[in-house]
């Protein structure tokens, strides 16, 4: 019997002393530097070619001071082309925006940070032509967006889905 007790002490002592050993081998995670190179990735794959459709509503001067209501939601939508790279945080977006009576197609350069593993796309007093000068702060999160946009004297928020058209194959005609 206590040849039994010692013998399941030893296992016991074996399995806690080499479980730091079998943690160590887990897979290493990736390095910060990785960790960013695929998130920014995936923030390029999501957005590239897609089209952000949803809504936007807008308040003067009284709601901006939340003495009044917003708008009620009209529709919007971004039909986004190339996305590229351009500095540490700042982005490339050519789009072509809808809304009210706007319809331009314009490259726009972004400033993207990050809430963890969220991109926040950032625009400061920044004119675009055709539409105007506004200043934004848009989350991208799980084929969604949200987020509020000012002009000089007004402003509101948007929201809406990302949505990635499916191309269909093309068919050709079988060699005969």
């Amino acid at each position: 019997m206590n040849a039994r007790i010692r013998f399941v002490s030893l296992i016991v002592v074996a399995a806690v002393a080499l479980q730091p050993v079998a943690f160590a081998q887990e897979t290493p995670k990736p390095s910060a530097g990785e960790l960013r190179k695929q998130r920014e990735r995936e923030f390029k794959e999501m957005l590239e070619n897609a089209t952000l459709k949803g809504t936007w509503q807008v308040c003067g001067p009284e709601g901006l001071a939340g003495k009044a209501p917003l708008s009620e939601a009209r529709p919007d939508t971004y039909t986004l082309g190339k996305i590229s790279k351009a500095g540490e945080d700042y982005w490339v977006v050519t789009a072509r925006v809808q809304y009210g009576d706007k319809d331009v197609t314009i490259p726009i350069t972004v400033r993207v940070v990050w809430a963890e593993d969220t991109p926040i796309i950032t625009l400061e007093k920044m004119a675009l032509p055709g539409l105007g000068t506004y200043s934004a702060r848009v989350m991208i999160y799980r084929g969604f967006y949200a987020g509020t946009w000012f002009g000089t004297n007004y402003g509101g928020i948007l929201s809406g889905q990302i949505v990635k058209e499916v191309k269909k194959a093309t068919s050709k005609p079988s060699d005969r």
